[in-house]
């Protein structure tokens, strides 16, 4: 009887463990939006290491945070943790130039 209360106790405890690391990367809920040369692009609940990348053509770039998450700022396209700047926080907006890029990471 022992051994299988102690099986039940490894079983339930591993059961959590999985349960806990899939709930951190759930989606951040709510829209982020990206503006650019007039254009408007939309990310709804997007999820977690979601690298969003504007055009170094196309002039200046605003994003507003309109999820529950934060996300990094890059001023280079493609999210390269080596020029991450700053932070876009639940929200608020930033205008930067051309060629940034923003990682949603955490909620």
């Amino acid at each position: 009887m022992r051994k299988i209360l102690m099986s039940l106790g490894a079983m339930t405890a591993a059961g959590m463990l999985t349960v806990g690391l899939t709930t951190s990367a759930q989606a951040a809920t709510g829209t982020l939006y990206m503006t650019q040369a007039g254009q408007t692009t939309t990310y709804t609940d997007p999820k977690q290491g979601i690298c969003v990348s504007s055009d170094p053509a196309k002039g200046d770039v605003t994003f507003i945070n309109r999820t529950n998450g934060v996300w990094f700022t890059y001023s280079r396209p493609g999210c390269d943790s080596a020029y991450q700047v700053d932070y876009l926080r639940v929200g608020q907006h930033l205008t930067l130039p051309g060629g940034w890029s923003i990682l949603q990471l955490q909620k």
